[in-house]
């Protein structure tokens, strides 16, 4: 063997060293660079979840609302009487005797001690009061 084919051969081993380092190093930077980019993308696809449900579930009460006054709308064109709320009406009549009861429990407590506060009060002017002017009649 000549001493420039050895010399070439130790250049072509020292490149080929040289591109397996970097070769090796790229493969281990992309393995850092893709576990993030593989957490990143995980975080992406639960915000884009998170975001998928809300807005689902904004159009499934738009949609329910939508098909209420819909289903309204067609009673009224085809001539039927709106329904009655029974419910709220059930409700507003339980909440009137409960507010009547209370008013009714409480009242004669307050009217009583109001009665008290004013039989305890003497009718004695204080020390600033001063009677009103006599009244004249013009002639």
């Amino acid at each position: 063997m000549t001493a420039q084919w050895k010399k070439g051969k130790r250049r072509a081993e020292s490149v080929a060293e040289d591109a397996w380092e970097y070769l090796v190093s790229a493969v281990e930077s992309a393995r850092s660079v893709g576990g993030s980019v593989k957490d990143r993308a995980y975080g992406i696809a639960g915000e884009a979840s998170d975001r998928y449900s809300s807005a689902s579930d904004r159009v499934g009460s738009v949609a329910d609302e939508a098909w209420h006054r819909a289903s309204l709308a067609f009673d009224a064109l085809s001539g039927r009487k709106q329904r009655k709320p029974w419910g709220w009406v059930a409700v507003a009549v339980l909440g009137g005797i409960a507010v009547g009861w209370a008013v009714a429990a409480s009242a004669p407590k307050a009217i009583q001690a109001a009665q008290e506060r004013f039989e305890d009060e003497e009718d004695v002017p204080s020390p600033t009061y001063e009677a009103p002017a006599a009244y004249r009649v013009a002639e």
